[in-house]
């Protein structure tokens, strides 16, 4: 039986759609030891909860292995997530904090607040 160890090392937000609050970012992971980056796409007027298990599943989607058919015991494998709860917790945060600008663009007419949610959505990101 094989370990597959997986982390979420940084999540970054590379651009911010105001208009449709769609937001392109980059997440770094790794999967068995082997740094990734991918970049996603989120609708950011979801619930942070919703953005947080849909990139958690992402990543242990990725830890997908080939499967050897004359060896049964070495297609076995576990998918071990580096600090799930503490990551999923610090996700929701991250998550819940942008959510909360993105109402508050939403909801305000002041060009200047409008702006400074915007730059604080776009320059938002995440080390774990």
């Amino acid at each position: 039986m094989k370990d597959i160890p997986l982390a979420i090392n940084r999540l970054e937000m590379v651009s911010f759609d105001p208009q449709k609050f769609i937001a392109t970012m980059r997440l770094t992971y790794n999967v068995n030891g082997e740094t990734k980056t991918q970049v996603v796409t989120m609708d950011i007027t979801k619930k942070a909860e919703t953005l947080t298990t849909s990139i958690i599943n992402f990543v242990k989607s990725q830890a997908n292995q080939d499967i050897d058919e004359d060896n049964l015991i070495d297609t076995l494998f576990v998918k071990h997530f580096h600090q799930e709860e503490r990551v999923e917790e610090r996700l929701n945060n991250h998550f819940a904090h942008i959510c909360e600008k993105v109402r508050f663009m939403k909801i305000n007419k002041n060009h200047a607040d409008y702006m400074k949610f915007y730059h604080t959505i776009q320059d938002s990101h995440l080390v774990l």
